[in-house]
């Protein structure tokens, strides 16, 4: 085995893995403009380590795009919502703010998007692409539809007067706080609700035997 990662340790465990001598080379983590936890420490070990952070969920599902820029605020439980993973950022985005909060950090991105000739989401990826400790954004894609705005933000420079705009609406956000992944492995918590931890039993159960 020449890597060895990991995903959503706390900061804590983490080291206590790096100490024991495990040549962790990864750590994927979830952050984007509405979930910052990485920040709350995360970031600092990675760095001191030199551990390279693998970022999923950089565009929340879908919600950090023109989509959802001017849309009404839809409801958890969700019948508005078509899958989990809408479900799952659509809590993140309400622990960040409030939904007319979060059409402010729309309208902001949309600004800056339109200056630079680049979709909202290309914006909101290249923000986190800039950040310390950041090797690698994890996307998902349902099309080739979105290539070319993942492309561009390899290429896009934010410049102070876009980070000034962003930071004036983050600096509004009250959260999601605490560790990376607390919430979501918190006991009976609304964010563990909607999480599967039982997919290996799932797939141990629905293997032939032979």
């Amino acid at each position: 085995m020449r890597h060895v990662g990991a995903t959503n340790f706390a900061r804590s465990r983490l080291a206590e893995i790096l100490d024991a001598g495990v040549p962790l080379a990864s750590h994927q983590v979830q952050y984007s403009l509405l979930d910052r936890r990485p920040e709350g420490g995360m970031i600092g070990l990675a760095r001191e380590r030199g551990l390279g952070l693998l970022c999923y969920g950089t565009l929340a599902g879908g919600f950090l795009s023109e989509r959802w820029l001017g849309a009404p605020e839809p409801q958890v439980p969700a019948t508005e919502l078509p899958n989990r993973s809408l479900t799952k950022y659509r809590l993140i985005q309400q622990e960040w703010g409030s939904w007319a909060l979060f059409q402010e950090l729309l309208a902001a991105l949309a600004a800056i998007a339109k200056r630079h000739g680049v979709p909202l989401s290309t914006v909101a990826l290249a923000w986190v692409l800039e950040r310390p400790g950041v090797s690698a954004v994890i996307l998902g894609a349902s099309g080739a539809r979105h290539l070319d705005a993942t492309q561009r933000a390899f290429d896009l420079e934010l410049d102070a007067e876009d980070r000034t705009g962003i930071d004036a609406v983050l600096e509004q956000a009250r959260g999601p706080r605490g560790e990376v992944y607390g919430l979501e492995r918190t006991p009976g918590g609304r964010h563990a609700a909607i999480m599967r931890y039982d997919l290996n039993a799932v797939a141990t159960r629905g293997s032939p035997t032979r």
